[in-house]
């Protein structure tokens, strides 16, 4: 019984770690996915609604918390499909004591567009079936989550 479990935790470890090289090939393959870098620094959202608070400068709580650090632009998304919204962190503003400020840039324009959306900010934690005890997998997975906001494609 002890040899099944050995060699189930080395095809798992293999597993993960093929995975890992995969996910590594893979991105360097596709370093222009869409998000590269502006380089005047905008990010950018679509969002389906209208567009009128924020044309009159009232924005949801997240972007309004960094709203006086951004410069912030607002336009009609092609094709009527809404409006989107473009900010970038204003020059000579330094946003590095909260720390990545690309990354409370994304969160806040994803959580913007969600509360327009949906009305509320979705979260995967807390999960429904409450605290699971702490694994090596799922410590992965929990910290995968945390990071999500902040990454991707807008």
């Amino acid at each position: 019984m002890a040899i099944k479990a050995a060699v189930a935790a080395g095809v798992g470890a293999a597993g993960v770690a093929a995975g890992l090289v995969a996910r590594t090939l893979v991105k360097k393959e596709r370093e222009s996915d869409g998000d590269g870098a502006h380089p005047e620094g905008w990010k950018a959202v679509t969002i389906l609604g209208e567009a009128g608070d924020f044309s009159s400068g009232r924005y949801p709580e997240p972007l309004q918390r960094l709203a006086d650090s951004l410069e912030i632009r607002v336009e009609r998304a092609p094709g009527d499909k809404g409006f989107e919204v473009h900010a970038r962190i204003r020059e000579g503003i330094d946003l590095t004591a909260d720390g990545d400020p690309a990354k409370a840039l994304r969160e806040a324009l994803r959580d913007a567009k969600q509360l327009v959306e949906t009305g509320e900010i979705l979260r995967a934690t807390p999960r429904p079936h409450g605290d699971r005890p702490s694994t090596l997998l799922g410590g992965a997975v929990d910290k995968a989550e945390d990071d999500a906001k902040g990454e991707g494609v807008l």
